[in-house]
């Protein structure tokens, strides 16, 4: 005579190892809309100055200033694609896990492949996060390079 307890305790362990990467989903889907949200400003201003560039310009100073702004909004934009290219990665990973778990919901644990594209998905979030951090320094860089024609002069009057 089969045993019912054996399986309420694992549907109880499987949907234990399924909350783990369901919150790992939710995380990694608002980190992403975060990444979206600032890529689609990088864009923007991205065209604003390289229209702005394409216009006769008298001032080559400008022009230049432009043109050093435009290769960091490059950098920085091609910086956030690559996040959230891995951010996109994580979000399958993390959904390959759940339903490795859901399939196999007489195991009492997760599972070698489980496991595996559990720790996949964190890789990818943490290597999106790590270029996040890179196109922060890259922002930077862009407003000190908007405002450099504008504080040029003696260091007393530098910000």
């Amino acid at each position: 005579m089969p045993q019912t307890v054996p399986t309420v305790i694992s549907v109880t362990s499987a949907i234990g190892s399924v909350v783990a990467p369901v919150g790992l989903i939710t995380t990694t889907a608002i980190l992403l809309s975060g990444y979206t949200s600032k890529y689609s400003s990088i864009s923007d201003q991205l065209r604003k100055l390289a229209a702005e560039y394409r216009t006769e310009i008298e001032a080559t100073s400008r022009r230049e200033n432009i043109r050093e702004q435009l290769r960091l909004y490059h950098r920085r934009i091609t910086a956030m694609w690559a996040a959230s290219t891995l951010l996109s990665l994580a979000l399958l990973s993390f959904i390959v896990t759940v339903l490795i778990v859901l399939f196999s919901i007489r195991a009492t644990h997760l599972g070698p492949v489980g496991v595996g594209t559990l720790l996949l998905g964190l890789v990818f979030v943490a290597a999106g996060v790590g270029l996040e951090l890179y196109e922060i320094s890259l922002a930077r860089l862009t407003v000190a390079g908007e405002l450099s024609d504008i504080f040029e002069g003696p260091k007393s009057t530098q910000v």
